[in-house]
């Protein structure tokens, strides 16, 4: 037998042990830094949102990192839902997979969770696509319990329309919709139109960086997603994929849609681990706040409102 393989199996094994012990334990502290809604008595809904986890085989930190992450969101008194905007793992491993979506299982942060897919949850076009795309529908309704069939879908949350989108590029390296996903879009924004309903618009990519081609091989204009969203009241964009620093810089507005850039929320070289959002939506705005689940704080400075055209009710 191979020496080489013998001491990867046995260093695999460790490893796992070893994970299994930091987030599994019955001896491991569960309780986070709780926090509340800003105005508990007129939330109708709060969602926790978080991306890039990047959850690696090798690298235990991530692990570390991830489960704090998870306890910290879950001691949150007003959470409703929580949302992993893509690149959930690093290498798209049968281990990773388990251990992000048991985690979420075992945890639970929250009643309702909505995970994305992202390029590294692909396997970055380096494995087969159509597998892929049917391991992460097998896991969230295996694990979660969320009933899809598509990369893409939508949930109701409290009245709100949460909307997750899927590239669906092969090569999983860049931001496409087919025609059938962006005429399922516009059907499901002019349902949530009709039921006067905020919108929460989450992907991995961002808005700006929409492309490809349409049936006809003809190229997409960058700005037609932003078109199709900008033309309903109560809409805001999520999503990841940059690893850019939260700052004042991470929202933006992109042909009059209100979009928030997320940064890697595990460790990485440029700054601390744990920023994300906590987005709480009310009777007529939504309000984001910048939130570290790692230390368990609110980031100063990082507040803002987003006011919707006619309320809800």
């Amino acid at each position: 037998m191979d020496t080489s393989k013998v001491l990867v199996f046995i260093r695999d094994i460790f490893l796992t042990i070893g994970i299994l012990i930091t987030m599994f334990s019955p001896f491991t502290n569960q309780s986070g830094v709780p926090y509340e809604a800003e105005n508990a008595d007129e939330l109708v809904m709060s969602m926790s949102v978080v991306s890039d986890t990047h959850v690696e085989r090798l690298n235990p930190t991530s692990f570390k990192y991830f489960y704090e992450i998870l306890k910290n969101i879950k001691a949150g008194e007003d959470v409703d839902a929580v949302a992993y905007l893509g690149d959930n793992v690093m290498n798209s491993q049968y281990l990773e997979d388990t251990f992000f979506y048991g985690a979420l299982q075992k945890i639970k942060p929250a009643e309702n969770q909505y995970v994305i897919t992202g390029n590294h949850d692909l396997g970055l076009g380096e494995q087969n696509y159509e597998a892929s795309c049917e391991e992460f529908i097998r896991n969230n309704n295996l694990y979660l319990g969320n009933n899809i069939d598509k990369t893409y879908y939508y949930k109701i949350v409290n009245g709100c329309y949460v909307i997750a989108l899927a590239s669906e590029d092969e090569t999983a390296q860049g931001f496409h919709m087919s025609d059938a996903q962006i005429e399922w879009l516009k059907g499901v924004l002019e349902e949530a139109k009709s039921a006067n309903a905020p919108i929460i618009v989450l992907n991995h990519f961002p808005i700006h960086e929409f492309g490809g081609t349409d049936s006809k091989g003809n190229p997409r204009d960058n700005r037609e997603l932003a078109w199709i969203l900008n033309k309903y009241d109560k809409v805001i964009y999520l999503y990841g994929h940059r690893h850019y620093k939260l700052t004042e810089n991470s929202f933006k507005n992109w042909e009059n849609v209100n979009a928030i850039n997320l940064p890697r929320v595990t460790e990485y070289f440029e700054y601390e681990p744990g920023d994300a959002i906590v987005l709480e939506v009310y009777n007529d705005h939504f309000l984001v706040r910048g939130r570290n689940f790692v230390n368990g704080e609110w980031i100063d400075g990082l507040e803002y409102t987003y006011k919707f055209e006619t309320p809800i009710k």
